[in-house]
């Protein structure tokens, strides 16, 4: 992996429902907190839940065809042309495949290095069988040429058995990645965070939300800055 202090953060899973937007809000927080120069884009044509969260997270429609995908210049250029430190992108449900795709064929994780920047994959570690499917494939495709970030959704269960017992994990831990948890948040807060289209770091001190949200979010936001202080050299932080 490259080791270049710029960095291309990028969710390429394509299984919807794993908290891939959720945990790039969370990103957002972070990073923003941090005084990163921080670019980021939304890709999810369907849902655009980032966007949503982040409305300074550009919306790129990849809804085209394949030859039509250097749409997705507009991640890199922001660190080839020293606009950013960092860029966060949130890629979209059923649609990873295409983001792979211009990864491949722009040959992106070959010219970390030559552009100044290095490619880091975070992906979302679920006891969801399509999702554990979906990251074998990736690290079968990336392996050392991108750094790793498993964010561990604990959302549902404290235990991921499925993927504690897989074979990713122990090659994952052979490529040095860094995992993190992601304890559940009350789902009456996400709600309510989702209906007033905020992240976690905004509903600390947002009116729209009810003191005890608020007060959940200030919790939640610690917990988080805690978890992703154990991946600040991977995050560029």
């Amino acid at each position: 992996m490259n080791e270049s202090p710029k960095r291309l953060l990028i969710l390429p899973q394509d299984k919807g429902g794993i908290g891939k937007s959720f945990v790039a809000a969370l990103l957002f927080d972070h990073l923003s907190e941090e005084g990163v120069r921080l670019k980021t884009f939304d890709v999810d044509h369907a849902n655009s839940t980032f966007n949503r969260l982040v409305p300074e997270a550009e919306f790129i429609d990849t809804d085209v065809d394949l030859d039509k995908l250097a749409v997705l210049d507009r991640v890199v250029h922001p660190l080839s042309n020293d606009e950013a430190d960092v860029v966060l992108v949130d890629s979209r449900a059923a649609g990873g495949d295409k983001l792979r795709h211009y990864l491949d064929e722009v040959r992106l994780p070959q010219l970390q290095a030559e552009i100044g920047f290095t490619l880091v994959f975070v992906v979302i570690a679920t006891d969801d069988k399509d999702a554990n499917s979906q990251l074998a494939e990736l690290i079968d495709g990336y392996g050392e040429h991108v750094g790793w970030l498993i964010v561990r959704n604990l959302r549902d269960t404290p235990h991921l058995d499925l993927y504690e017992q897989s074979k990713s994990k122990k090659r994952l831990a052979e490529l040095g990645a860094v995992e993190i948890d992601m304890p559940p948040l009350a789902e009456v807060t996400r709600n309510a965070l989702q209906k007033a289209n905020l992240t976690v770091g905004r509903g600390r001190a947002a009116e729209a939300l009810h003191l005890l949200d608020r007060s959940r979010c200030v919790r939640y936001h610690e917990r988080m800055a805690a978890e992703f202080a154990k991946a600040r050299e991977l995050l560029g932080t």
